[in-house]
């Protein structure tokens, strides 16, 4: 392959729904970079079902990379409500720090708090080097997105 095909980004569909359908993506890939997480701003999914496909979709992420026997490095950002929800304050967060599910429930709207437990659920189960913006600011890959929204999203990209 030439340097100029190297450097081509490749686009795939996928779906956390079914993890296998990453492993055509990961192929040939030595970088992934997970950078997405499903969100219900409607409040049309249990937050069980949301935090299930998010935890079963970055593992089988995870595997897909380790089936491509190609992937050197999987970089998972996770985002700062795996962290930053408890009822009491602290000065400092290190990685024993997580968002008390149990708090949020009842504490934020419905679509906040399935985010908030579905990335801390996903960050226990994916537990490695992670990266914890404040805030992920950008375009949503998904058109029907209504703009006063489009702030969280953003897909997964594999690195050749």
């Amino acid at each position: 392959m030439s340097r100029q095909q190297d450097e081509k980004l490749k686009i795939f569909k996928a779906d956390l729904s079914s993890p296998e359908s990453f492993n055509a993506a990961m192929e040939g890939c030595r970088r992934v970079l997970h950078v997405s997480a499903p969100m219900d701003f409607q409040d049309n999914e249990p937050e069980a079902v949301l935090t299930q496909r998010s935890v079963d979709g970055a593992l089988g992420i995870l595997k897909s990379c380790l089936r491509s026997k190609t992937v050197k490095r999987v970089v998972h950002t996770s985002s700062i409500s795996a962290m930053c929800f408890k009822k009491e304050n602290v000065e400092m967060m290190d990685e024993s720090y997580w968002t008390d599910v149990d708090y949020v429930r009842p504490e934020l709207n419905s679509y906040v708090s399935s985010y908030a437990i579905s990335k801390t659920e996903t960050e226990k189960a994916v537990y490695f080097v992670t990266i914890i913006p404040l805030i992920v600011v950008g375009p949503f890959i998904c058109p029907k997105m209504h703009g006063s929204t489009r702030s969280a999203l953003a897909p997964i990209f594999g690195i050749s």
